[in-house]
């Protein structure tokens, strides 16, 4: 059974044995989680966030949010810190698995697992086992749990976010097996947020932080889970995704030897993922000299989970209504990206501007496979000028991804970016260092 196999390696991994190249870039996707989080922290999703969680009880206790001096309990901490990385859409992704890990794992191996009293090594352990049991998970899938309206961050987050409890509890082999069985049934999230840029997909990471806290500790305990998860008449596959499509054996494949860590890719932009490729094509569409004016229409070729995600209904994508809405239209980002160049948090000020929706209308899709999806997220267009000209422009990799990484020093770049506005400079050096040496702080 898969969920064994998984689970003996849930339960013998020890910090030693992960390669220190892998330890490395964990700690570069916990500081790029933190410094997303502090800067996610002013959206009202998490200010309402933070008062229906006040509202609680036994909600007050001495784990600190990120971005400021507010304590909570640890769960709930770990939840707000967690609301807060996903909130602006810029936190990393498993491409491959189209999986948000770190906005899960950095806060409850961080915010909840420091309430533990215990070490920092085995604190990146768990980190590190949540990213490499949650990604296989995605990456069976074949993109299918998208495809079937589900939020893949919301299956594959409930075990990597399992398994990081796991580890910070120390559960054996057995009570592994039963913690995995639990988060089955806890797995869940649709997609259905995309309707009107809703408030649900954040939501989705905070139930899998939460979920994770109680099912470890319901195994730790004695109950006892399904062990046929991954293979049995109604698993996972089947029934949030298209099982015909999925390849079971990639749940286990080169466990601890191939580190999906090592895999995962730091955003640059603000947005949904799937467009980052297509904002690069329209960026160098400008950096040629072609002007607005210049183009009768741009074509862009679509593989097919994205296109629900940012091309349809493409009448709404032309002209999104609010911030959230346009971090999933590909026309709108496109336009972004061409006349400024870049994207940042400071994009989304002004969504009425004239040229932007001109320039978005001109812009429509065609489904497409692409040769490197989901390992990467290209772009793939062509801009039909006012001449009759034709101008391709492909981007296979995008940037960012872990063949085409940020440096560290535009980890810290975009680290800094989003902090600075509401912490400290000295704050922002005090977690830079403390996270540069976690595991030598005890």
């Amino acid at each position: 059974m898969y969920s064994e196999i998984l689970a003996q390696f849930i339960s013998s991994l020890k910090y030693d044995d992960i390669p220190k190249d892998v330890i490395k870039k964990a700690k570069e996707l916990m500081l790029d989680t933190i410094g997303v989080s502090i800067a996610g922290s002013k959206e009202q999703s998490v200010i309402d966030a933070i008062k229906a969680i006040k509202n609680l009880p036994n909600s007050k206790g001495e784990a600190k949010i990120w971005s400021s001096d507010l304590k909570f309990s640890p769960n709930f901490a770990a939840m707000i810190n967690g609301i807060s990385a996903h909130a602006l859409d810029f936190d990393d992704t498993h491409t491959q698995a189209i999986f948000h890990g770190s906005s899960i794992l950095t806060p409850i191996c961080l915010t909840y697992g420091e309430s533990l009293n215990i070490s920092h090594k085995q604190i990146l352990t768990a980190f590190v086992a949540g990213w490499e049991v949650g990604a296989r998970i995605g990456i069976a899938s074949k993109g299918s749990f998208h495809k079937r309206g589900f939020h893949t961050t919301a299956i594959c987050g409930i075990f990597g976010a399992t398994t990081a409890m796991c580890v910070m509890l120390k559960l054996n082999k057995s009570e592994c097996v039963n913690a995995l069985g639990f988060a089955a049934s806890y797995a869940s999230g649709i997609n259905e947020f995309l309707s009107n840029g809703s408030n649900s997909k954040v939501l989705h990471i905070a139930n899998c932080i939460n979920n994770a806290i109680l099912i470890s500790n319901f195994a730790k305990f004695g109950m006892f889970g399904p062990v046929s998860i991954f293979e049995g008449r109604d698993n996972i596959f089947k029934t949030f995704g298209y099982e015909n499509e999925c390849d079971k054996d990639e749940v286990t494949k080169d466990l601890g030897k191939i580190w999906q860590t090592m895999q995962v890719s730091t955003k640059p932009y603000p947005c949904c993922h799937f467009a980052h490729g297509f904002i690069e094509c329209a960026i160098l569409l400008k950096k040629d000299g072609i002007k607005a004016d210049d183009i009768k229409y741009i074509k862009c070729f679509v593989d097919e989970v994205p296109i629900n995600f940012i091309c349809e209904p493409l009448n709404d994508k032309y002209i999104p209504k609010t911030e959230y809405e346009a971090k999933f239209s590909m026309p709108f980002l496109m336009a972004l990206g061409f006349f400024d160049e870049n994207i940042n948090l400071e994009s989304y000020k002004n969504l009425s501007r004239d040229e932007l929706i001109t320039f978005s209308r001109k812009i429509t899709y065609e489904k497409h496979v692409s040769k490197g999806f989901p390992k990467y997220f290209p772009g793939h267009l062509e801009a039909v000028l006012q001449s009759g000209n034709i101008v391709k422009k492909d981007v296979f990799i995008n940037k960012g991804n872990f063949d085409n990484p940020l440096s560290f020093e535009e980890i810290l770049f975009k680290f800094k970016n989003c902090s600075h506005n509401v912490i400290t400079t000295e704050e922002i050096d005090i977690i830079v260092d403390n996270i540069k040496n976690y595991e030598c702080i005890s």
